[in-house]
Parts: C-alpha cells; structure tokens; sequence
C-alpha cells in the first residue's frame, strides 16, 4: 500500500508540456526546443534535467541531443512544491453580455507556468469569477491592467481574431526614467535578438527583426533630464513580446522596476540566478515590479456590435511610486 502511495506521487509529479510536438519542430534537438519554448530554464538547466532523467519523451527519458519527431509528446517531472506568493486581487472592471474587463495585478502570472500553478489569474477567474470565463489575450506578470475575457468559444475567436487583427486599440501607462526633450514620439523599430548580451532571451531593435511601431505621449513629469521621471501614456500599433518595454529603452528611457531592459544587465543576471527581485534589482530598478499598466482598451463588442472603451486607472502601487518620486 505504501508503495501505491508512493509511485502515484511520482506519477502526479510528470506534468505534460504542451501538446504533441508539431511538423515545425520535428529535427530539432530537445535541449534547444525545450529552452526556446519553456525558458524558465536554460538550455543547460535542462539538460541538466535530462542528465537525471527527468525529461520524458513519449513516457521514455532522453538526452539533449535527442532530435524531436512529429507527434512526440514531452513531459517533465514537477513535482508540488510551495508556490511565490502573487497579488490575487482581480477584479471586475466592466461587463456587458459575454464579454469582461477583468484587473490583473502586478505580480500576477496569467497561465500555469513553473512555479506557478494555482497562483495565476486563469485559475483566479475559475475559483472567483466563473469558470465560463477566460482570457482572450494576456499581460506579462509583472504587468497590471486590463484582461479582456469571454465567457464562450464564438465571443473568445471574434475578439482574439480582432486582436490578431490590431482591430483593438491598446494604450498604456508607464513610470521611466528621464524626461523627453520632446512631448510624443513614435518608434518604428523592428525587434529581434540582440547577440551581443549575456542574456540569451534578450531582444531589441535590430536589423531584419519583426516590424514594430509605439507611439508614446508625454503626460506629466518630475525634475528634468535624465534624473528626472516621466508618467508616459504608450500606444503600441504591433504587438511584438515586451515591444513597449524595449522601444521605452530604446528611446533612452527604460521603465522603472523592468529588469531585463535595465542599462545595467547584472540586475537581471542576479533575478535570474537568484529566480526572485532581489534588493539588488529594486535599488537598480527602482521598484519590485516593472511600472508598466494596461489602462485602456477600445474595441467593437462582439455581440451588439458597439465600440467600448474600458479604461483602469493607475494601480496604487504606481500611485505610491509617483509620489514618492515627487516628493524626493
């Protein structure tokens, strides 16, 4: 019986990544796809991983050098552990028919990921809202703001083929660093990998990357030049993974708390090896969490066909930050 006990923990703890491996992926060896698509770890994390067996390929343990085929399927052994602690405060900002505007917190991830299993704002939505509801796109972690969601299939495929689209008008706001020696400006900036930086998953605007375009206005400022501060309203046209916070960099004026896009790359190096915000990266950084918010969003309901604005207003903790620096 103890043994029973013991080989199901075992078995609860292989978690399936993914679907099947598609015909895209077929030839590339594991340890490359693996890091590509699930960079919590590296490439030597996971090979790592694979050395002690705990990589599977169709229920048998593999190596790095293993080259994927069509309809394998990979699973991971995971097993429970404490989870980080999030900000689980969601809450409804608008309804009307199937479609929601729902807050997410900073420190909020939006799907299972990691560490991260029921802490997550798919499973928020399921355990507080209803289990009908999901989200149509989504925000990076450390990203607050508006989740739009839909509480069935059809609502879900028009607004995420709108999304697809650029059909929906994005806007957000951020807290950086300096202030602009003009009031709006756009960036038009392909994005791809940056090379030469010792952070693998690293991008920004290079030659022969994805095409990509921010506009970015102005709206109010603390001190001048670059010890200033800027509250800066971002209107992305594309939406390239982290495109405003790399074109906001790019401009000269990274947003506080971002570790990745920070001039120094040791305040990531040191998030990442240590998998927190350590005291380092907030006396860097500024703040424990990238001031980035998705405070407004302006499409057509899919249902009766009307054109919605929902807006959220700052979070309180940008709030507190704000004036914080004002008062410095």
């Amino acid at each position: 019986m103890e043994n029973d006990s013991e080989n199901l923990a075992a078995a609860s703890a292989w978690r399936g990544l993914g679907g099947p491996i598609s015909d895209r992926d077929a030839g590339v060896r594991a340890d490359l796809y693996l890091a590509k698509a699930y960079p919590f770890l590296t490439r030597s994390g996971w090979q790592k991983r694979m050395d002690l067996g705990e990589v599977l390929i169709n229920e048998r343990a593999i190596k790095g050098s293993y080259k994927l085929k069509t309809d394998d399927r990979v699973s991971f052994y995971h097993p429970e552990s404490e989870e980080p602690d999030v900000d689980r405060n969601i809450f409804v900002i608008w309804q009307e028919g199937s479609v929601m505007a729902v807050f997410k917190p900073g420190n909020l991830p939006m799907h299972e990921n990691g560490a991260y299993r029921k802490n997550t704002f798919a499973h928020l939505m399921n355990e507080n809202i209803g289990s009908e509801w999901s989200a149509v796109h989504r925000l990076d972690r450390e990203t607050s703001g508006i989740v739009l969601c839909g509480a069935n299939n059809v609502v879900r495929q028009k607004l995420a083929a709108d999304f697809e689209a650029k059909n929906i008008k994005k806007e957000y706001l951020l807290i950086a660093k300096g202030v602009p020696s003009i009031s709006s400006w756009s960036i038009d900036g392909a994005i791809g990998d940056l090379t030469q930086s010792k952070i693998r998953i690293k991008k920004w605007v290079v030659d022969g990357g994805l095409s990509a375009q921010t506009d970015f206005v102005v709206e109010k400022t603390i001190g001048e030049g670059a010890a200033g501060y800027s509250l800066i309203r971002a209107f992305p046209k594309t939406g390239r993974t982290n495109q405003i916070r790399i074109h906001a960099a790019y401009s000269g004026h990274w947003i506080l708390g971002d570790k990745l896009y920070h001039p120094n790359e040791e305040v990531f190096l040191d998030y990442w090896e240590s998998q927190r915000t350590t005291d380092f990266c907030v006396e860097q950084t500024l703040f424990n969490r990238c001031c980035l918010h998705a405070a407004a969003l302006t499409f057509v309901h899919p249902e009766t066909g009307k054109t919605v604005r929902v807006e959220s207003l700052l979070p309180v903790d940008m709030q507190q930050l704000w004036a914080r620096l004002e008062s410095l």
